[in-house]
């Protein structure tokens, strides 16, 4: 229930307690001053029958008295009866005889018929009796009754009541309606304007305002509420600013921490590859050694069987299938050789020889050298240059080395029918070369470590794993980088960029994260 349904209720069970007690009261009074003013009157008739009577000779008629009667009932219509019952006074007679006692005999009241007159009443009517002594001239005496009737005062006090509540009726409802209206526009409208400026600073608006026309309870109430509105606002100002500053703070923070974790995560690889590098190292070394009492232990002996194989194979004499035996192990102790070279190359330090050189002279002459020993089963290697590539300053020797290990490899990874292409192209100060083969690709897994010395995707005894390794070290000695792009089941790419002017870098870059190689 609001407080406006709850000020009119208020209002109009006062409103009806009051005027409900009023009419009452004035009811109340009025019936009182009618009557006794009714009353007084037939006091006033009743007294004046009295004298007019009492004004009659000892001698009059009992005729004279009723048309006297009978003129009062007649002028006054509230009379409903007139009675006038006349007895004569009580008498004494004394006897006295001589000789005898005195003899005193007292005679009763001697009555003669009553006058009475009497008007048909109305049937309801309240009637009053009034009575008077009436002292009559001579030894008469009478009693007068008046029959009074109140019906008249009766019917003005009706129609009084009933104008009265029409009139109170209508009285409450305009001093409810002057109330309530009065109330609502004093009280209840500024309140629910008050009630609507607090909703709209619970929905965000904190510059609503109350606006104070008076100074009464409302309009203190009202500067109370924009006081403190103001307050919250200078709060809420506050508050935002902070909030920024702190969105601000935290965004820079974010940011900060975001690049702290990104140097972070650098520094982790760097570290990694840092860590592989080393252990890398690490078997080099140990590799170099081992190497070293290799080339040293079977490297004599392997000449020597290499020489006698090569004149038994002279020899014309020589059956087919013992031909083909021979010619079996020579290609077996030529393939003990080049990893025993591997080895070697993969061990030792480089230094490149810087001398100007025509790139297009050095990759014919890898594709010749690849093309010549590996190529078979329907596999295709071809040189794509698109323009005669300018002469640049390098090392021939690995450079050659490099492109030749990266086309076995790609011819490797192919199938029957496949298809290696050998492009290169100027690019700034740089020269690079791609070797692209459409193979199996390199699985994800392997692509992080495949330039890992003694990591191979060949399978056991198909490499020794140190190819890639070898051409990453040769790169490096040449100041450049290699890197690999591969789809799974679509080829891959392989990447060598060499500056053109032919000095070193301290550190060959990180091979791009793509999908891998063969190595």
């Amino acid at each position: 229930m609001t407080i406006r349904t709850k000020v009119w209720l208020l209002v109009a069970v006062s409103v009806l307690v009051t005027a409900g007690a009023t009419f009452w009261l004035r009811i109340y009074a009025m019936r009182r001053e009618l009557i006794r003013q009714a009353l007084a009157s037939a006091d006033e008739i009743a007294d004046d029958i009295r004298q007019t009577l009492e004004r009659f000779d000892a001698d009059a008629e009992d005729r004279d008295l009723a048309i006297s009667l009978s003129n009062y009932i007649n002028r006054h219509p509230r009379i409903q009866r007139l009675q006038l019952v006349i007895e004569r006074e009580s008498a004494t007679r004394i006897f006295a005889q001589r000789g005898e006692a005195t003899e005193i005999t007292r005679l009763g009241a001697i009555p003669r018929e009553p006058i009475i007159y009497t008007r048909k009443a109305t049937e309801g009517d309240d009637i009053q009796v009034v009575t008077r002594n009436v002292d009559l001239k001579g030894p008469w005496t009478a009693v007068l009754s008046m029959n009074w009737s109140l019906g008249p005062v009766q019917s003005v006090i009706k129609v009084t009541e009933r104008w009265s509540l029409l009139l109170g009726l209508g009285q409450l409802m305009v001093l409810m309606f002057l109330s309530g209206f009065i109330i609502d526009r004093v009280v209840l409208r500024r309140l629910d304007i008050l009630a609507r400026a607090m909703r709209d600073v619970e929905a965000g608006d904190m510059d609503r305002r109350v606006p104070m026309d008076t100074d009464d309870e409302v309009g203190r109430l009202s500067h109370g509420f924009n006081r403190m509105l103001g307050q919250l606002s200078n709060a809420n100002r506050e508050i935002h600013a902070f909030n920024q500053r702190l969105a601000r703070e935290i965004e820079i923070a974010t940011q900060d921490l975001s690049r702290k974790n990104m140097a972070l995560e650098q520094l982790n690889r760097l570290l990694n590859e840092l860590r592989r590098e080393n252990a890398s190292k690490v078997r080099m070394a140990t590799l170099g050694q081992l190497a070293a009492q290799l080339a040293h232990e079977i490297g004599t002996p392997l000449s020597s069987v290499s020489g006698h194989l090569q004149l038994a194979l002279s020899q014309h004499d020589l059956s087919p299938s013992l031909r083909e035996r021979l010619d079996v192990s020579t290609r077996e102790i030529a393939r003990i050789g080049r990893i025993v070279r591997d080895y070697l190359d993969s061990t030792r330090s480089l230094e490149a020889e810087r001398k100007l050189v025509s790139l297009r002279q050095v990759l014919s002459e890898a594709v010749e050298i690849t093309g010549a020993g590996e190529l078979g089963s329907n596999k295709t290697l071809t040189l794509d240059l698109a323009d005669d590539p300018a002469d640049f300053v390098t090392d021939p020797g690995l450079l050659r080395q490099i492109v030749i290990n990266l086309l076995s490899n790609a011819l490797d990874a192919l199938e029957q029918g496949g298809l290696v292409t050998l492009t290169a192209h100027a690019q700034d100060d740089h020269v690079v070369i791609t070797v692209r083969d459409t193979g199996t690709g390199i699985a994800p897994e392997d692509l992080r470590r495949i330039f890992e010395p003694f990591y191979t995707t060949k399978g056991r005894g198909k490499g020794t794993g140190l190819g890639l390794a070898i051409c990453r070290e040769l790169a490096k000695a040449l100041g450049g980088t290699i890197t690999v792009e591969s789809t799974p089941g679509q080829g891959s790419a392989f990447t060598l960029s060499l500056p053109r002017s032919g000095s070193t870098q301290s550190e060959p870059a990180p091979p791009r994260a793509a999908a891998g190689g063969a190595a």
